[in-house]
């Protein structure tokens, strides 16, 4: 079983949490709206206090708004990342620019 984390639980980060859960993954999820996350609770998702207490995890995804949101959850998680941790980022970026 893998340990996955989503920070942003929008529409993007919210399905693909429901489809790990589905899976029998343990999913771990934050969201700047906890209320969000926290509608994930009850498919067995584990809900976070921070983004940097949700990275603990074999894989963390992101699935933000902006280049800056993912800036600033990309300093705060990666002292608490794993050691061989992989990072996603589906967020809708300007990459490029």
């Amino acid at each position: 079983m893998n340990h996955v984390a989503f920070l942003g639980t929008g529409l993007l980060g919210s399905a693909m949490a429901e489809r790990m859960l589905a899976q029998g993954d343990s999913v771990t999820v934050w969201n700047r709206t906890g209320s969000k996350a926290e509608a994930l609770q009850p498919l067995g998702a584990i809900v976070a206090r921070t983004a940097a207490e949700a990275a603990d995890a074999d894989q963390v995804h992101l699935a933000l708004t902006d280049d800056a949101a993912v800036d600033a959850i990309l300093a705060e998680i990666t002292p608490r990342l794993r050691r061989g941790a992989v990072v996603l980022d589906h967020s809708t970026t300007s990459w490029g620019n």
